[in-house]
């Protein structure tokens, strides 16, 4: 017996959309999806309040026969979001730090960087909150942040000596919103997206 699709007016959760997202992602990877087509999805994902708002989001790529498909809330991913700490604190001190592929990315991440260098790769991360805040204490050191598609930062940096470049600006996006603050001395910050040339992505 097959389940019943959800009723479209009933309202959607934090993790469900979450969900979605997490599966138009798996579809961009496999190439089923262009990198425009998975933002304007995750857009209306973010944006939805009902069951009936995401039907359509999901229903031209494999799996889901025509149904809403969600993942049931004890599934592999939400556990994994769910298992990421409250808040991560980075301290390099003349060394090199990275962060990318499948991490887990908590609320609230906090770099106290000195002469180093730092990336920040989010673009495969495990993320189960609508928002980051990511606050800096840069010392000499050089930032690097990477969105994912779709998201979008504001920043609010004090420089002394410095240089913030925000590539990733709010133009009427509804996904994930990192929120870069603290201050900077003799140092640099940019935050990014995906670069692309032929096969390379970085």
């Amino acid at each position: 017996m097959s389940t019943p699709s959800p009723d479209p007016s009933m309202r959607v959760s934090n993790a469900e959309r979450e969900a979605i997202i997490a599966k138009l992602h798996a579809a961009t990877e496999e190439g089923r999806l262009e990198l425009d087509e998975f933002a304007e999805r995750s857009r209306d994902a973010y944006a939805a309040k009902t069951y009936g708002d995401l039907e359509h989001l999901l229903a031209d790529l494999p799996d889901t026969t025509g149904r809403l498909a969600v993942p049931e809330a004890g599934s592999h991913e939400l556990r994994r979001a769910a298992d990421a700490p409250a808040e991560l604190v980075l301290t390099p001190k003349a060394s090199s730090l990275q962060r990318k592929g499948e991490w887990l990315v908590p609320r609230r991440i906090k770099v106290n960087a000195k002469a180093s260098t730092v990336k920040l790769d989010f673009r495969h991360a495990v993320i189960g909150t609508r928002e980051v805040d990511i606050d800096v204490d840069d010392m000499a050191s050089s930032i690097e942040i990477v969105l994912p598609s779709g998201a979008y930062a504001e920043d609010h940096v004090e420089m002394w000596a410095s240089s913030v470049s925000n590539l990733c600006e709010y133009k009427g996006m509804n996904g994930l919103r990192f929120n870069v603050t603290g201050k900077s001395k003799a140092g640099s910050i940019k935050i990014r997206f995906e670069r692309r040339f032929l096969w390379w992505r970085w």
